[in-house]
């Protein structure tokens, strides 16, 4: 009877001397990996304040643009392909997270080796492999923890050769400036919307937002927090307001006995007009309008430049693709809300920026949401951080260091990132050719295919 209890005893103390030794040399390591690290994740944050950041990128210029490319594709194919390209680029999210831990696995295996070879542990007749193995069963935490903020490029460099990664940095450079482009394109009219017309001087407007934008381009995103929750509630206000604002004219003008999108479809009823099916005045599917909103729908989602610098923060790295997939189902359900709202209302006239086609309501509202773009404030310096990032990381430059100072190398770098493209807002106003040129094309090169490539090779 005193064996059989004495068995079970000496086998939980084994196991905890086992778990002792297994933290002990893992926090060693893993304070030798910190000590390595070129690019440290700065301050952590929750993964509310993640989610918040998320859904400012995923909803900067979706409510602008996505109900114009519903208009073209219709309420029916819209809504299918919105979703089935939010489960890719989840997943493909997914890809990109599983690499950024990878790959500071790797450094944590690096520091793990020479720890090895400085301590007297292997010398004494200890198993080395079985020590890796321990550390790997009790503390997996301490390997796979994201220490170092590893951007998109900067993974392509370390497990590419030379002519794909810089491929790879070609097709981040050129996304990212457009979607730069966009917002800036979406921020100056915003403000020129404020401005009687006979002041409004374009050149004076981008200079104001060029002083507003490089100086939050500086800092690394963890400082934008309470810019982020500001303009989260802003931008909620705001999305609720072009809901409201959809439901109001599509109500006022079915009682008036007249609709902003006339058809002469009945009501109720659904009738194909070559390729494209309508309901009533609501198109439900025109396949051949689709590439209109597949760049559209790549520009919403395509946030994986961006997820290294939001996601490597979080106090637990696991908590990472929870917080993607909260900002991802919570913006596809505004999304669809929001386009089924404009359709009902203007039918297939909407124009090509959302918040524009309210002039009919009171001059209040009109002009909160003729302010929405101005929400992609919090967005722009998120943006242009990631390019900033990737611009040094390929040019060999240190990054900013993870306590805030900036030097002059950064102030260069976040100046080259952030005002080109308001240059670009100071000569035109076609949103839908930049977004289908550099969202379309690169976007979805950089939301499918190089997630997958670098997770196969990491």
């Amino acid at each position: 009877m005193v064996a059989t209890q004495v068995v079970p005893l000496f086998e939980a103390h084994l196991k905890s001397e086992d778990d002792a030794m297994g933290s002990k040399i893992s926090k060693q390591v893993s304070f030798l990996a910190q000590e390595t690290v070129i690019a440290p994740v700065g301050a952590k944050c929750s993964v509310g304040t993640a989610v918040v950041v998320g859904l400012n990128m995923t909803l900067g210029t979706g409510p602008l643009t996505l109900p114009f490319a519903f208009a073209q594709a219709g309420l029916i194919l819209g809504s299918v392909f919105l979703g089935f390209c939010c489960l890719l680029a989840y997943i493909t999210a997914t890809f990109i997270i599983e690499t950024l831990m990878l790959e500071n696995a790797d450094r944590f295996e690096q520091a793990e080796e020479e720890w090895f070879v400085r301590s007297e542990a292997l010398h004494d007749g200890a198993d080395g492999m079985g020590l890796k193995e321990l550390m790997r069963q009790r503390r997996p935490d301490k390997v796979y923890k994201i220490r170092e903020r590893i951007e998109m490029g900067e993974m392509g460099r370390r497990v590419f050769p030379w002519i794909f990664h810089r491929l790879l940095y070609m097709c981040i450079f050129l996304h990212i400036f457009g979607c730069l482009c966009v917002y800036s394109v979406a921020l100056v009219a915003a403000v020129e919307s404020f401005l009687p017309e006979e002041t409004a001087d374009r050149g004076v407007v981008v200079l104001g937002l060029a002083a507003v934008l490089l100086p939050l381009s500086l800092v690394n995103v963890q400082k934008l927090r309470e810019l982020q929750f500001l303009i989260m509630i802003l931008r909620a206000l705001a999305i609720l307001a072009l809901i409201g604002g959809g439901c109001y004219v599509a109500a006022t003008s079915e009682a008036g006995g007249e609709a902003v999108g006339e058809s002469s479809t009945p009501e109720g009823e659904v009738e194909a007009d070559g390729d494209v099916w309508m309901w009533g005045r609501i198109p439900l599917a025109n396949p051949a309008r689709l590439p209109c909103l597949y760049s559209n729908t790549v520009l919403a989602f395509m946030v994986h430049h961006a997820l290294p610098g939001y996601v490597a923060p979080l106090d637990r790295s696991s908590d990472a693709p929870k917080a993607v997939a909260v900002s991802y189902i919570v913006a596809y359900a505004i999304l669809l809300v929001l386009a089924g709202t404009a359709l009902w209302a203007f039918g297939v006239d909407v124009p090509p920026l959302y918040n524009l086609a309210f002039s009919q309501l009171p001059q209040v509202v009109n002009k909160l949401l003729r302010g929405y773009p101005l929400s992609l404030i919090a967005v722009y310096p998120v943006i242009a951080i990631s390019l900033r990032n990737n611009l040094m990381n390929f040019l060999g430059v240190p990054p900013p260091a993870g306590d805030g100072k900036v030097m002059l190398k950064d102030f260069l770098a976040s100046a080259v990132a952030s005002l080109p493209p308001l240059c670009v807002a100071y000569v035109t106003s076609d949103v839908q050719v930049i977004v289908k040129v550099f969202a379309g094309y690169f976007g979805l090169s950089l939301m499918l295919f190089w997630p997958c490539v670098l997770l196969k090779v990491a």
